[in-house]
């Protein structure tokens, strides 16, 4: 065999290795891209589960009328009730600091006396 054959033969198994690894990439790109989708899914498929969880809640608070709630008039009702709250939060933190700073001739604060009938009343059975 001549060496321009024995170069030709080693150039055309160079060249199958190639072809081989190559086809192994595409296999491996194939796998890759199938494992992807299937965690792309399961992520959709939890996202989905804990939106329908979450506005079953939501109908659950907002009522029998719920069903003729438009999401709209949902993220309106939300912010109502959100705002309300900031309200009276904002309101008992007054309160609470009137109340502290109104004493007795004892000195104690009305809160004081507030916060040790609360304890005592859940001391009670």
């Amino acid at each position: 065999m001549s060496s321009d054959e024995t170069a030709d033969k080693q150039t055309q198994l160079i060249k199958n290795r190639i072809a081989k690894i190559e086809e192994k990439e595409k296999q491996l790109k194939a796998r890759k891209r199938a494992e992807l989708n299937r965690l792309n899914q399961q992520k959709r498929k939890q996202r989905t589960k804990r939106l329908i969880e979450k506005g079953a809640a939501l109908e659950k608070l907002q009522g029998d009328q719920a069903t003729h709630i438009t999401a709209e008039a949902t993220r309106d009702w939300l912010n109502h009730k959100i705002a309300i709250n900031q309200h009276l939060v904002l309101e008992y933190q007054r309160l609470k600091n009137y109340t502290d700073h109104v004493t007795y001739e004892d000195g104690t604060s009305v809160l004081d006396h507030y916060q040790n009938d609360q304890e005592n009343q859940n001391k009670q059975p």
